[in-house]
């Protein structure tokens, strides 16, 4: 009888540490990303977006589009949503240069956290639209916060 009990608490256990998803209840995991490049933000788009996260092809190209130069290293980051989402932070159109730099990526429970700094230029001529993209595997899928650094 005592062993029936012992093994019937032990299966229990081991149940239970082996249902966790990977990434649930994680605090502060650094998550791995690549950054997309050879993209653009389409004309249409503010820099107010409603979420910055894009699980799918069609969302994506709502509001990118590639930037393709001749080479190898022009062709636009291959995105394979069926395995990743994408996240964006888009600032607002700027007649200076300005490039977006990610710091760090973290996973708090089921908030994916994005640390982000913003290095302002000189003078354009023209107006651009600053956009940081990364790439990060579904395993690492939650909300979205971008922080930036100072």
């Amino acid at each position: 009888m005592k062993s029936i009990f012992l093994l019937a608490i032990a299966s229990a256990i081991s149940v239970s540490c082996s249902s966790a998803k990977p990434g649930d209840s994680v605090l502060n995991q650094e998550v791995p990303y690549e950054v997309a490049k050879n993209y653009f933000v389409k004309n249409n788009i503010d820099a107010a977006i409603v979420n910055p996260k894009f699980e799918n092809q069609q969302d994506f190209d709502q509001v990118f589009g590639m930037a393709t130069a001749m080479g190898e290293s022009g062709k636009p980051t291959a995105i394979d949503f069926s395995k990743e989402f994408a996240v964006a932070q888009i600032e607002d159109p700027s007649t200076q240069k300005v490039e977006l730099k990610p710091i760090s990526t973290r996973k708090n429970a089921n908030i994916l956290e994005i640390k982000y700094r913003k290095i302002v230029g000189e003078n354009q001529s023209y107006t651009s639209q600053p956009v940081m993209i990364l790439i990060i595997d579904n395993t690492y899928n939650g909300d979205v916060n971008f922080v930036e650094v100072k």
